[in-house]
């Protein structure tokens, strides 16, 4: 590993994004397994990340597309997903994207009442609705990711669900969705949430379910465990024709690093400040969720101290992780963040002018294949008018 980080920091530099496609296709491969039996339409979620380079290598490998913005449809598009395998969600769909959308893909789950008053409108063909039901579960997870209690944004209140049906009689409704959070770690809120659904399924036939995704990686030692989860969630599923799975950070989180050169290791009053050449600009999960990503230096010393890692922007707020008892790292030498391939180049920006990263794969075959240049400083200005 030591080995080829350094030549893809002597071809392409740092900071970058480090994809590997053997992780991407073993949990692909997982997931598959765990769905045995069932008739399963598995889609990434491209919020997670939208390099169609990387959604080309999971829909060669059985999956399509989960998309909330035209951008994403885009990026679905240059990877070669058919419409058969798109899926629309979002609770803020305008009906300028809804004239654009309806005729390139299948699947739209519809968040309110006010949205299928849109839709109502629109003629569509071939095109299946799916209601977002919030069941008021609660996925045990961080707020800010939380997604299925009546108090978040999303979904049609399931006691409001009747009322719903009575109100439309469109022969477009197929079936429910469930998405009640990210990176949910205990299987208990899945099993909540899908019993009611197959209580709202059986009193309206519907035949047909999109269960989201939800599933937890391993960030600092708490996971999803899948095999419960075969045992207990997969026996529910089996009374429907159709299931559709939206997963993200599961397919891509660990199969991703963040790659960064130490480019001042700084002595504090109480604590060592290692200074990389890229922060919250890049990787913004460790400040918004107070989330961690493991890291990893290339060149330790043998001394530890406690340390804060952190970015070069003009914000107190710019770190990567801190109060960590670690060896300290040697300057200019390099550090990886594990897990960082999901809601990492998806969510970065560009505070304080900065660039964003290249993006790298390392093969099946361990070459390395660079699937995003780098911004440059012509690409940051060149939508401005003076």
């Amino acid at each position: 590993m030591e080995e080829i980080l350094k030549k893809i920091e002597s071809e392409y530099g740092t900071p970058v994004y480090v994809y590997f496609e053997k992780e991407i296709k073993n949990r692909i491969k997982n997931v598959k397994e765990i769905f045995e039996g069932i008739n399963l339409i598995p889609t990434f979620a491209l919020k997670a990340n939208n390099n169609p380079a990387l959604i080309k290598i999971m829909y060669e490998s059985g999956f399509g597309a989960d998309i909330v913005t035209v951008g994403e449809y885009k990026g679905a598009e240059i990877a070669g997903v058919p419409k058969e395998k798109i899926v629309w969600n979002g609770n803020g769909k305008s009906k300028e994207d809804m004239k654009f959308l309806k005729d390139k893909i299948k699947y739209v789950n519809i968040d309110s009442f006010e949205e299928m008053e849109l839709w109502k409108n629109i003629k569509t063909e071939n095109i299946e609705f799916f209601l977002r039901v919030n069941p008021d579960v609660d996925a045990k997870t961080h707020p800010h990711i939380s997604t299925g209690l009546k108090k978040n944004k999303f979904g049609i209140p399931a006691v409001k669900l009747e009322e719903f049906m009575n109100k439309y009689n469109d022969n477009r409704i197929k079936g429910i969705h469930f998405h009640i959070g990210s990176q949910i770690t205990e299987i208990s809120p899945f099993i909540d949430a899908f019993k009611i659904g197959l209580e709202i399924s059986k009193k309206y036939n519907f035949k047909k379910i999109n269960i989201g995704g939800g599933w937890g990686i391993n960030y600092d030692g708490k996971e999803i465990n899948l095999n419960e989860y075969k045992e207990k969630v997969i026996p529910i599923l089996k009374y429907y024709d159709e299931v559709i799975l939206e997963l993200g950070r599961y397919i891509m989180g660990p199969s991703g690093i963040l790659l960064l050169n130490i480019t001042r290791v700084k002595q504090g009053i109480d604590k060592v400040f290692v200074v990389t050449n890229g922060g919250m600009n890049l990787l913004i999960r460790p400040v918004l969720y107070n989330a961690y990503h493991e890291p990893v230096f290339l060149n330790p010393t043998g001394k530890k101290a406690k340390i804060d890692i952190v970015g070069p922007l003009c914000e107190s707020g710019d770190k990567l992780l801190w109060d960590k008892e670690l060896p300290i790292p040697e300057e200019n030498s390099l550090v990886y963040f594990k897990n960082a391939g999901a809601y990492g180049f998806s969510m970065s920006n560009n505070y304080n002018s900065t660039l964003k990263p290249a993006e790298v794969l390392i093969t099946e075959n361990e070459e390395i294949k660079l699937i995003r240049k780098r911004e440059s400083y012509e690409d940051l200005y060149k939508n401005i008018i003076l």
